[in-house]
C-alpha cells in the first residue's frame, strides 16, 4: 500500500515582464499544478491573455477550416512520423501565417472553380439527356420551336403512378413521350402553366432542351466532346488539391502546436495581477520542487519570489498516485470509483492483488481463461486507448487459468471418457482414472462408468464441507472466509487512514473497535460450541460488548446501526462461488444437454453439435467476463471501500503538453 505523492504549495510572484518566460518554463517542466485565481481573492483582479492570443485563435480557425476539407488519413500523416517535429517560435510564426494564408487561398480558389464546373457539368448533363431523348423519340424539335400553338416540356419525374391519368384529365389535348423516368410532354401553349403544375405534383425536375438545331446527331456529338473536356478540367483541379495534401498534413502538426501555444497565451487568465506584477498559486511534487525553483530563478535572473509551503488543514492538494509499473494499470479501476483524498492510502495495490483473484475464482476455467488471455492480448495492441483496462483483464484472465487448474475445468469439462482418457495416456498425458456410478448412489444403485478426471484440488459443483451439521459447497464457504479477510483488511486500512487524519485515539474507537467486536463474537461462538472452555464464551461476549461501546463512542449511533451490515457484507462474498457455479452450470448444459446428443447421432449432426458448442460457450464466455468483472468491482466498491475509503481527491494535472499530443 502507498500514499499519494507528497505535495507542496507553491506561490510565484514576479514582474509582468517575465510572464512569458515563466509560463514557458512551467510548461516545459510539466510539474506545476495551477490553482486558478478567483476574482476578488486578495483584492486582486484576474490577468489577461498575452498579446498573440487573439491572432493565434484566428490562425487556428483557418488551419482547422483547411484540415476539415481533407480526409483525416491525409491530414494525420504527421502523426505517422512522416514529418519532423515543429515548434512555434517568433521566427517561425510569420512564415507559418504566410503558408496558411497561401494554402487557404489556393484551396478556396480551387473549390470555387470546382463548384462552377459542377454547375456547368450538371447543365451539360441535362442537355445530353435532352438531345439523346429527342433523337431517340424522333421528336421534330425545329418544327415544335416554330409552332405558334404548341409547346414542349422535358424533364425527369420521380413518381409515375397516375401520371397518364392526370395529364389526360387536365390536358386532354396533350401527348407525351416517356422512357424510364424521363418524359417529354407536348401541349397547347395556353396550357403550359397548368402542364407544369400537374407535373410538379409528381416530383418533376425540368431539363433545358435545344429547339434551335435540326441536326440532333451533330449537336449531341459536340455536347459529348464538351463533357469530356469538363471531366478533364475536374481531374486537373482535383489533382491540384491532392498536390496540397502533404502541406496540409504538415498543418496537422502545426494545429497541435498552435493549440498548445494558445494554452500558454491564455494561462494568465488563471493568475492574479497588480499593476506591474502577477501572482500564481499551485502545487508541486515535493521531490521536484527544488528543480522548479532553480529553473524559474535562472530564467528570470532572480527577478522572482517562489514560496513553498506544506499543505494546511484546510488545503486540498491534488493527488498524484505513486504506483509501480505492474500495479499502475489497476488505477483504471480506482478512477472508475473515485480518487483517494490527499491523506488517504491509495488502494490500487489492494485492487492489484484481490481483483484478479476474485475474477479468476469466479471464472476459473482453463479454456475460457486461455481464450480471454489471447483476446485481451490482441486487443491491447489494437486499442492503445484502452490499454490500462485490457492489462487489468489480461492479468485477471491469467489468474482464471490458474484457478481452472485448481477446479480441474476446461470449457466446463471436468473429465473425459474412458476411450479418450486411454488415448491421452498413450500420448503421455495420463489423467486420474475414476469409477463413476451413473444413475444411482454407490456400487449398488448405479451403473459403473470409468472416467478420467482432470487434475484438481476441488470440484466447484460437488465438493462440500460439513459445517454445523450441514453439507455446504466448499466454494461458498471459501467466499465467506475471503469476505471476512477482505473486510477486515479494509477496516485495518481505515484504521491507518483515521490515524493519519484524526489521530490514533479516534482510529482505535472508529475502526479497531470493529475488529475487537468481531474477535469477541468469534470467541463467544467457539466457546458456545464447546471447542474452548465455557469461560471463553463469556469472555467473548464481554469483548464483543466492549467493541460495540468503543464503536458507538467513535462513530456514534450510526456505527451500531451498521453492525448487521457487516455480516451481510461478509455473506455477499459468497457470490464469488455462486457466480462461478452459474458459469459451470451453463457450460454443463451446453456440453451435455445440447451438444452431446448431436455428437452421439454422428454424421452431419456433428457439425450442428460444434455450432451449438461455439455459440453456447461464446455466450457463457461473454457472461463470464461481465459477471466476474461487475461482481468483482462491486465487492471492492460497496463492501470493502466503505470501510476505509472517503475519496474526493482532485487528480494532479500539471500545466504541460497534453499527453495525447506527445510522441512516444
Amino acid at each position: 500500500m502507498s500514499k499519494p505523492e507528497i505535495m507542496v504549495k507553491c506561490k510565484i510572484v514576479a514582474p509582468k515582464s517575465t510572464l512569458s518566460a515563466v509560463i514557458n518554463t512551467l510548461y516545459d517542466l510539466g510539474l506545476y499544478h495551477l490553482t486558478p485565481h478567483l476574482k476578488g481573492t486578495y483584492n486582486l483582479d484576474l490577468g489577461t491573455p498575452l498579446a498573440q492570443a487573439e491572432e493565434l485563435a484566428t490562425l487556428l480557425v483557418k488551419v482547422r477550416q483547411i484540415l476539415a476539407r481533407f480526409p483525416k488519413t491525409i491530414a494525420q500523416n504527421y502523426l505517422l512520423n512522416k514529418f519532423p517535429a515543429v515548434s512555434l517560435t517568433k521566427k517561425s510564426w510569420p512564415e507559418l501565417q504566410r503558408k496558411v494564408e497561401k494554402i487557404f487561398q489556393e484551396i478556396k480558389e480551387t473549390e470555387q472553380k470546382l463548384a462552377l464546373l459542377r454547375e456547368e457539368r450538371l447543365i451539360l448533363h441535362n442537355q445530353l439527356i435532352s438531345l439523346s431523348f429527342l433523337r431517340k423519340m424522333k421528336i421534330n424539335a425545329a418544327a415544335l420551336s416554330q409552332s405558334q400553338i404548341l409547346c414542349g416540356v422535358f424533364g425527369q419525374i420521380k413518381r409515375q403512378e397516375g401520371l397518364s391519368a392526370a395529364l389526360s384529365k387536365h390536358l386532354p389535348a396533350s401527348s407525351f413521350f416517356q422512357e424510364k423516368d424521363y418524359i417529354f410532354v407536348v401541349a397547347k401553349k395556353t396550357q403550359e402553366t397548368e402542364l407544369k403544375n400537374v407535373l410538379s405534383s409528381f416530383g418533376f425536375t425540368p431539363f433545358s432542351w435545344s429547339l434551335e438545331t435540326n441536326n440532333l446527331l451533330s449537336e449531341l456529338k459536340k455536347k459529348k466532346e464538351l463533357a469530356a473536356k469538363k471531366k478533364e478540367q475536374k481531374l486537373i483541379l482535383l489533382k491540384r488539391l491532392q498536390g496540397l495534401s502533404e502541406e496540409v498534413a504538415e498543418l496537422q502538426a502545426w494545429e497541435l502546436e498552435i493549440q498548445e501555444e494558445i494554452r500558454k497565451q491564455e494561462l494568465p487568465l488563471s493568475f492574479a495581477v497588480t499593476g506591474s506584477t502577477f501572482l500564481a498559486e499551485g502545487w508541486l511534487p515535493q521531490k521536484q520542487s527544488a528543480q522548479v525553483v532553480q529553473a524559474l530563478e535562472k530564467i528570470t535572473k532572480n527577478k522572482i519570489h517562489v514560496q513553498l509551503e506544506n499543505p494546511g488543514k484546510k488545503d486540498h492538494p491534488p493527488v498524484k498516485l505513486n504506483n509501480k509499473k505492474l500495479v499502475s494499470p489497476f488505477e483504471f479501476l480506482l478512477k472508475l470509483y473515485d480518487l483517494p483524498s490527499y491523506k488517504e492510502i491509495d488502494p490500487t495495490s489492494l485492487l492489484f492483488f484481490t481483483f484478479p483473484i476474485f475474477f479468476g475464482f469466479m471464472l476459473g476455467d482453463v479454456g475460457y481463461g486461455l481464450v480471454l488471455a489471447i483476446l485481451f492480448f490482441i486487443l491491447r495492441k489494437k486499442m492503445p486507448a484502452a490499454k490500462q483496462m485490457l492489462d487489468v483483464l489480461l492479468f485477471a484472465a491469467i489468474v482464471s487459468i490458474a484457478f481452472g487448474f485448481v477446479f480441474g475445468e476446461f470449457f466446463g469439462f471436468e473429465y473425459v471418457g474412458n476411450e479418450t482418457g486411454e488415448k491421452l495416456c498413450n500420448l503421455g498425458i495420463c489423467l486420474e482414472k475414476v469409477t463413476h456410478f451413473a444413475g444411482g448412489h454407490g456400487a449398488e444403485g448405479g451403473q459403473a462408468v470409468t472416467i478420467w478426471e482432470f487434475p484438481h484440488l476441488l470440484h466447484r459443483a460437488s465438493t462440500k464441507t460439513n459445517l454445523f451439521g450441514y453439507d455446504i459447497l466448499t466454494v461458498l464457504i471459501i467466499g465467506a472466509i475471503v469476505g471476512f479477510i477482505h473486510l477486515n483488511l479494509g477496516l485495518f486500512l481505515g484504521f491507518l487512514n483515521e490515524a493519519a487524519s484524526h489521530g490514533w485515539k479516534h482510529a482505535v474507537m472508529a475502526k479497531l473497535s470493529w475488529m475487537i467486536m468481531e474477535a469477541g463474537i468469534i470467541f463467544a461462538v467457539l466457546g458456545g460450541m464447546g471447542i474452548f472452555l465455557p469461560l471463553v464464551k463469556w469472555m467473548g461476549i464481554i469483548i464483543a460488548v466492549i467493541g460495540v461501546v468503543m464503536l458507538v463512542k467513535g462513530e456514534g449511533v450510526q456505527g451500531a446501526v451498521e453492525i448487521p451490515g457487516l455480516f451481510s457484507n461478509m455473506l455477499s462474498y459468497m457470490r464469488l462461488g455462486a457466480v462461478g457455479l452459474a458459469s459451470v452450470g451453463l457450460a454443463v448444459v451446453v456440453n451435455e444437454k445440447l451438444a452431446l446428443p448431436f455428437f452421439e447421432k454422428g454424421g452431419i449432426f456433428i457439425f450442428f453439435g460444434i455450432i451449438i458448442m461455439i455459440l453456447g460457450h461464446g455466450i457463457n464466455l461473454l457472461l463470464g467476463v461481465i459477471g466476474p468483472f461487475l461482481h468483482g468491482v462491486r465487492l471492492h466498491y460497496v463492501e470493502c471501500f466503505s470501510k476505509f475509503f472517503h475519496g474526493g481527491g482532485v487528480e494532479y494535472a500539471p500545466f504541460s503538453r497534453k499527453k495525447e499530443l506527445t510522441k512516444e
